[in-house]
């Protein structure tokens, strides 16, 4: 501020000149040169150097400058005493929000702050004075507030001079009462209009709010927002009809105001209208998901095997004009390290053979299934309740519908496109690639030939699982895998998903041997062939039995597990069988045990057959049943001789004879009789 110096002298520093008014100390000290040289202007009445600074004198300097800088010889107002920017007010004002979320601009906080704390200090004068009137014998408090008034409104001008800012409390003494004591009362709130809400500034309501998204959402050709702005002039002028699909109610312009151009244009482009006419509008959900989702913020896994990343995808080469082979990839999040990867010239197959290869790749590397997938929605999405439902293939499974970024292998195709596939000839570049370096060069297209592709494209997952890691680069992205697996990681659930991606054949067991893929198999468990007890039990569910078998083969071509089911149910897992070398000179280790297995597995069912025979007692067995039912039908020629019963008269008298049949007994005998001399003979 400037202060008095020699001879009651009025002097102002370079601080309080610099940068403000002007720019640099060299630029006032040329003017005060010049200004001594034509003899008026601004004057120094001390230069600077030597330790000292440079004066001006106060009454020298322009008028715009000395109404901002307040003249100490000036009597100091009242509310100086008081006056003090309100921290408090400061603090409330800033962190104000409306109804509608929102805050108090800047310019009108500065205002609300100056008010506040204009009468914080006007409650304190009003203090003083009152004290200082009940001391002085004879005064009154009558007219107290319209000094306090006036000294308010007074106080504006020095308020400028001083602090750069102005209240705007009434001046009229009524009302600057009425906001004094609402303030002394309610305090900060009270002095907030809600004028400056964002509710109570809307041109647009609600129904007409409805009736703008809805005409700019659902209409075909995809309006803009300018043409929106044309109908709704029509519509007001009764030239455009607009109908609820819903009630196939008519709106009536009558119920609606006339706004402009821009604030329609500026209302449709509000966050809180396109996030739902663009979601009605948009045929790209990649897009609208970029523009309007808020993507999370992950942490890479740190141990390889907890979390893998699986997507299609198509290298940017063509084999033939127009077409390129698919690939369907996989790669472990931790190690950033591609573990299966199959490929074709369409999708159709494409994701069986990928579960199968990823299943191979396991084992034989012989570490753990992975814990957690994720992966996307149109290939997937059809084995959610089979083998890729949680604890079956995977611990968890995430299926993402339609959401590029929801795979975190996206990024990483991103990456082996540029640093490794880019360098191969009939590399294919971006139609758009916003990156000089990535963009197409002047050379024609070439085509790679289809076998190559093939070789080219493992060849770059190769090259790209042996850079280094990009956060332990003293190693490959492939040794990071391999050393750094999570310990807690669980086998191979087979049963989980062999029959949905393993082979299918059907044969049978005959003498606890299947017949399969040419080869003969023994019954058994995920412990091995099974033999005692186990065998016999298995043995009763598939001897001679039509069987359905599921296996898998592995990188080798040899059979990985096979596994057996009947009417649906998993009954047990099929071995090879064991063979070993017949010269018992030439038979190892590995033989003897072969041997044994098989003669224990062997001796397991002979010996439960001769357990079964034993417990067979003897019996014999005669059958009196009657063959026929009566003997009426005799075969002629067989000469068997008739037999008197008894006589009968006829009506005139006449005995008559009566033949019967032999008896049985006889018949009997006579039939034997008669085998016994065919057998004899």
């Amino acid at each position: 501020m400037p202060h008095l110096w020699i001879n009651n002298t009025v002097v102002v520093t370079v601080g309080e000149l610099v940068p403000e008014y002007y720019k640099t100390d060299i630029v006032l000290s040329a003017k005060a040169n010049r200004d001594e040289k034509r003899g008026y202007g601004i004057k120094r009445v001390q230069k600077g150097g030597n330790g000292r600074q440079m004066l001006i004198d106060y009454d020298t300097l322009p008028m715009h400058i000395r109404k901002r800088l307040v003249d100490p010889r000036k009597k100091d107002h009242p509310m100086d005493n008081f006056y003090r920017t309100d921290a408090s007010a400061v603090e409330y004002y800033t962190n104000y929000t409306f109804d509608d979320g929102s805050y108090i601009a800047d310019n009108i906080q500065e205002r609300y702050i100056t008010n506040a704390s204009v009468l914080k200090a006007a409650i304190k004068l009003k203090q003083a004075r009152t004290e200082e009137r009940l001391r002085t014998p004879g005064s009154s408090l009558k007219g107290l507030m319209k000094t306090i008034c006036e000294d308010v409104e007074s106080y504006n001008h020095f308020l400028k001079l001083k602090h750069g800012v102005e209240h705007n409390l009434p001046a009229n003494t009524v009302r600057f009462n009425e906001k004094f004591n609402t303030f002394a009362k309610q305090g900060y709130g009270c002095l907030v209009s809600r004028a400056h809400g964002n509710n109570n500034r809307r041109k647009v309501d609600g129904e007409m709010e409805n009736l703008l998204n809805s005409m700019f959402a659902h209409q075909q050709d995809k309006p803009t927002a300018t043409e929106i702005s044309r109908q709704y002039e029509a519509f007001l002028n009764g030239y455009v009809e607009v109908i609820n699909n819903a009630t196939g109610e008519l709106y009536n312009p009558g119920d609606f105001k006339r706004v402009s151009q821009g604030s329609i244009y500026n209302y449709l482009n509000k966050w809180e209208n396109k996030i739902g006419t663009y979601s009605l509008r948009s045929g790209d959900r990649q897009k609208l998901m970029q523009q309007f989702k808020t993507p999370h913020s992950l942490i890479q896994p740190t141990y390889s095997g907890n979390l893998i990343s699986i997507d299609d995808r198509q290298p940017p080469f063509e084999y033939e004009k127009g077409k390129r082979m698919w690939f369907y990839n996989a790669i472990d999040l931790a190690s950033e390290c591609y573990i299966c990867s199959v490929y074709g010239k369409s999708k159709e197959g494409i994701i069986i053979e990928f579960y199968r290869q990823l299943v191979r790749n396991v084992v034989q590397w012989g570490i753990d299934m992975p814990w957690e997938l994720e992966c996307e929605s149109s290939l997937n999405s059809s084995f959610k309740d089979t083998f890729l439902r949680p604890g079956a293939m995977f611990q968890e499974v995430r299926i993402e519908a339609n959401n590029a970024r929801g795979k975190r292998i996206e990024q990483y195709f991103r990456q082996i496109r540029y640093t490794v596939e880019k360098k191969y000839p009939g590399f294919i570049s971006r139609p758009f690639a916003i990156m000089e370096s990535n963009q197409a060069g002047p050379s024609k297209r070439e085509y790679v030939p289809y076998s190559k592709l093939v070789g080219q494209g493992l060849e770059s997952l190769e090259t790209w699982n042996n850079m280094p890691h990009s956060k332990s680069p003293d190693m490959s992205r492939w040794e990071y895998f391999i050393n750094r697996q999570d310990a807690n990681l669980k086998p191979i659930n087979w049963l989980g998903f062999m029959r949905h991606i393993g082979h299918y054949t059907q044969s049978s067991c005959r003498a606890g041997v299947v017949a399969m893929n040419r080869g003969r198999w023994l019954i058994g468990d995920q412990n091995g062939i099974a033999t005692g007890e186990k065998l016999l039990r298995l043995m009763g569910r598939v001897e001679g039995q039509n069987l359905d078998i599921y296996w898998l083969d592995g990188n080798d071509g040899q059979v990985l597990k096979a596994m057996v089911y009947r009417n649906g149910e998993h009954i047990c897992e099929l071995h090879p069988q064991p063979a070993y070398n017949k010269a018992r000179h030439e038979q190892t280790d590995a033989d003897m045990l072969a041997r044994e297995l098989m003669s224990s597995y062997v001796m397991t069912v002979e010996g439960f057959r001769r357990q079964r025979r034993s417990e067979i007692d003897k019996v014999t067995v005669i059958d009196n049943r009657q063959l026929t039912v009566n003997n009426n039908f005799r075969m002629p020629g067989l000469g068997r001789p008739a037999v008197v019963e008894y006589n009968q008269q006829t009506a005139d008298g006449e005995d008559v004879e009566i033949l019967l049949p032999p008896p049985a007994d006889l018949w009997l005998e006579e039939k034997s009789f008669k085998t016994d001399l065919k057998d004899r003979w």
